[in-house]
C-alpha cells in the first residue's frame, strides 16, 4: 500500500500523510495533482488517500473505496436513546459499567450503541484484524462531528486495536470480559446493503471456529453473542440460543456462560 494526500491542500497534508505511512508501514508519495487511479496503475498497490476531514481506502483492483462513515449507527443511537431498546443491548443483557469486546468492529456500529449501553462507567474494546482499517475508523471515531454530544463522547471512548480475535482472546484472562460480540461476514450476499460495500474488500472473513468459541467462553462472563444472516449454518453448528426476527435479514443468538466448559 501507498499513502499520498487528497488533492485539495495537499501541502497542508503531508505531516498527516506521512504519520499515517510511519504508522502503517508503507510508503508515503507525493500527489503531484496525479489522479488515484494514476497512482494505482504506476504504482500497482492499494493507495490510502489522507484528507483534512476523511481518509479513504482505494483498492488496487477497484470497487468500492473504504472510509469510516456511522453506517447505520446513528439512527441507532437515536432510537436507544429515546427507547432504551436496541436488539443487541437486550441480547446481550448489556448495563451501565459492563465490559463489552467486539471481535468484529468493521465500521463499529454496534460498538457505538453498546458504549451507550455500558456508559461512561464501562468498556467497550473493538478488535480490527486489518491495521488499516483499524487506523481508519479510529480516526473517524475521533474526528466525526455529526450527531449528538452522547454520541460523539461514546465514539471517543471506543477501544480500537489491531489483533486478530483469536490472538487476543488468548491474551484475556479467564472471565475477564462481561460480554463477547461477533458480527463476521455473512455467507449470504445482502444485495441492498451498502453500507459495508467498501468494507467487504479489505474486511477479514475468517470463520468461526471451535477453537475460538472455547477461549470466548473461557474468557467472557456473561454472554458469547453472534449476529448473523437468518440462514447462516453457525447458527446450526454452534449452541447459540438464537432469537428470530421477523422481517429481518438477521438473527442474534447468544450463548450463555454456565460452567466451565463449552460443550460443542
Amino acid at each position: 500500500m501507498i499513502v499520498t494526500t487528497a488533492g485539495k491542500g495537499a501541502d497542508q497534508l503531508h505531516e498527516k500523510a506521512i504519520g499515517f505511512s510511519q504508522k502503517l508501514d508503507c510508503r508515503f508519495v507525493l500527489r503531484n495533482k496525479q489522479s488515484v487511479q494514476e497512482l494505482i496503475e504506476q504504482y500497482k498497490e492499494d493507495v490510502l488517500v489522507i484528507g483534512k476531514q476523511k481518509i479513504t481506502l482505494h483498492h488496487a483492483c477497484g470497487g468500492e473505496p473504504f472510509f469510516y462513515h456511522p453506517n447505520s449507527a446513528m439512527f441507532r443511537v437515536k432510537q436507544f436513546l429515546k427507547t432504551g431498546y436496541d436488539p443487541l443491548v437486550d441480547t446481550a443483557k448489556l448495563t451501565k459499567g459492563m465490559t463489552f469486546l467486539d471481535c468484529t468492529l468493521g465500521l463499529a456500529s454496534d460498538s457505538l450503541v453498546a458504549k451507550l449501553a455500558v456508559g461512561k462507567e464501562g468498556r467497550v474494546i473493538g478488535l480490527e484484524a486489518n491495521a488499516t482499517v483499524a487506523a481508519i475508523v479510529k480516526e473517524g471515531l475521533k474526528t466525526w462531528n455529526e450527531g449528538g454530544p452522547e454520541m460523539l463522547a461514546a465514539m471517543k471512548a471506543i477501544e480500537v486495536i489491531h489483533a486478530k480475535h483469536y490472538d487476543y482472546l488468548l491474551s484475556l484472562e479467564d472471565n475477564s470480559v462481561d460480554v463477547v460480540y461477533f458480527d463476521p461476514m455473512f455467507e449470504q450476499h445482502l444485495s441492498d446493503s451498502t453500507g459495508i460495500k467498501g468494507l467487504k474488500q479489505f474486511a477479514c472473513h475468517d470463520d468461526l471456529s471451535e477453537e475460538t468459541l472455547r477461549e470466548t467462553y473461557r474468557v467472557c462472563s456473561g454472554r458469547i453473542v453472534l449476529k448473523d444472516h437468518w440462514k447462516s449454518t453457525r447458527f446450526d453448528r454452534f449452541p447459540f440460543h438464537v432469537i428470530r426476527r421477523q422481517h429481518s435479514a438477521f438473527h442474534y443468538g447468544y450463548i450463555e456462560k454456565e460452567g466451565k466448559c463449552l460443550n460443542l
